[in-house]
């Protein structure tokens, strides 16, 4: 399907993210993976740019062309022209508040509001939550500058929110708090999701199915009385709260993303998280509680905290230090398999590894379920979110080994964990790209990519047992511009 030179480059964008939704919803349409071709074809910083309007048309159009005369795509979900509209005019504003002199007097808190839009990822965070979508809310949007000039003193409220996975929505809402600057709850309720829960994430929320399910609260019922809060002047505050925003199916501006506030010194693809940010920055410790459950008042109360924080300093505070981290030895003799799509029989999970490997994993634990499991419900099965389990094997040098066997793209996670991206076929031929990864950055175990010494006191790294063979050239992804970084 070629392309003519009078197309623009909004519309082959508009092209690819199709082929790329395509592809999410069907991994088996692997010629329509655009993140997998430019890795393939391009070379430094770009090569980790999926969003397409960062490409040159030539980039555009060559992918494109690749996709052939027949391709069909998912058609474009129409946004009617109230949304048209509603976009039409943010952009405006966005446009208008571009123009504006930005004084040193102004509230510390509409400065982080700046930070937040500031940082490479907010319009795709934000910009991008589908709104025009049936059962979405959205508040009326003021741009700071509006706020400033009338004299509108913000009013903070932290927001967090507990998801589950129905048959109906991998990331329904099943409990949302939310809380003022005083520490005070303005609001803390169960909510009963949609459908059949599949994955309650127990383990994470501590919640029991039968409370969640007594609920009388709906999303509805929660819609209202978030949006009730929301009048002009007032910032929503939370970590990564784009997720929590998506579950609440509420737009509003404008916001405060602690997550987009602070990095980790020398980890420029990892976000802090916000335990880990609380005892850095506040000296607090959380989820002490029994089982150590994570509890939406108190983590809206944090990420809170650590933006009123913020705002209270003379300097702003864009770096902290990458902690040590150590894997216990026993932890080593794992693999961690992740984006593995719901009910992939443990056969074919398997096969990603080299036969002698297989013959000796001791055993196969985490949140995997196989196909029974999901039989019942196969649209489940087929539109949840892929999930993950660690392989385990007799010791450190069976896992060693089985990673240096396993046929994939080398390269790393994001805290420079070494990590490999191959192709699993099931029985049916559907292809999925799943990722297996070590333990640790190190053969000392250690996570955050300190170096480890060996015996003879020389620095040791966990790729010594794979310098023999010859390594493939890795295009490290660019470090993540805050303001305030040199130009």
């Amino acid at each position: 399907m070629m392309m003519s030179t009078t197309q623009d480059k909004q519309s082959l964008a508009r092209i690819v993210k199709d082929a790329q939704r395509t592809f999410t919803a069907d991994p088996s349409r692997v010629e329509c993976d655009f993140k997998a071709y430019i890795k393939k074809h391009l070379r430094g910083a770009l090569a980790s740019k999926g969003d397409p309007m960062r490409h040159a048309v030539e980039t555009l159009r060559a992918f494109v062309a690749t996709l052939g005369d027949g391709w069909t795509g998912t058609p474009r979900e129409p946004r009617g022209k109230e949304s048209d509209a509603y976009r039409t005019k943010r952009d405006a504003w966005d446009a208008w508040s571009a123009e504006e002199e930005v004084g040193t007097s102004e509230d510390a808190l509409w400065g982080l509001v700046r930070r937040t839009r500031a940082h490479e990822s907010f319009k795709e965070a934000y910009y991008g939550l589908p709104s025009h979508r049936e059962g979405w809310r959205r508040t009326k949007y003021r741009p700071v500058r509006w706020c400033i000039e009338r004299g509108v003193v913000p009013v903070v409220l932290g927001v967090d929110c507990e998801m589950c996975e129905t048959d109906v929505d991998s990331r329904a809402l099943v409990g949302v708090s939310v809380v003022d600057a005083r520490g005070e709850t303005l609001l803390k309720t169960l909510v009963k999701p949609p459908g059949k829960i599949i994955d309650l994430k127990q383990e994470i929320t501590g919640l029991n199915e039968a409370d969640v399910m007594a609920s009388t609260m709906t999303l509805s019922h929660v819609q209202d009385a978030v949006v009730k809060l929301c009048k002009p002047g007032t910032v929503l505050v939370g970590h990564s709260l784009m997720h929590d925003l998506r579950a609440l199916k509420i737009d509003h501006q404008p916001v405060i993303d602690s997550a987009l506030l602070f990095r980790y010194a020398n980890l420029p693809r990892s976000t802090p998280g916000l335990a880990m940010l609380c005892q850095v920055l506040l000296n607090r410790k959380m989820r002490q509680s029994s089982g150590g459950f994570h509890d939406s008042s108190e983590d809206a109360k944090a990420a809170l905290d650590l933006v009123l924080w913020e705002a209270r300093q003379l300097k702003p505070t864009y770096e902290i230090p990458a902690p040590v981290v150590k894997v216990d030895a026993q932890e080593m003799c794992k693999l961690f398999v992740h984006r593995i799509p719901r009910g992939t029989p443990l056969e074919v999970l398997k096969s990603i590894f080299a036969e002698e490997d297989r013959d000796v994993i001791v055993d196969i634990d985490g949140k995997f379920l196989g196909d029974d499991d999901v039989a019942a419900s196969r649209d489940a099965r087929e539109n949840a979110k892929p999930t993950s389990c660690h392989v385990i094997f007799p010791s450190t040098k069976a896992a060693n080994d089985a990673f240096k066997r396993v046929d994939g793209t080398s390269g790393t996670d994001a805290i420079a964990r070494p990590q490999k991206a191959c192709k699993m076929q099931n029985e049916a031929g559907l292809v999925a790209t799943v990722c297996v990864r070590k333990m640790s950055a190190t053969a000392g175990g250690q996570i955050f990519g300190v170096k480890d010494a060996g015996e003879d006191g020389k620095r040791k790294s966990a790729h010594a047992d794979e310098q023999q063979e010859p390594k493939k050239k890795r295009q490290r992804k660019p470090r993540i511009a805050l303001p305030g970084d040199a130009k």
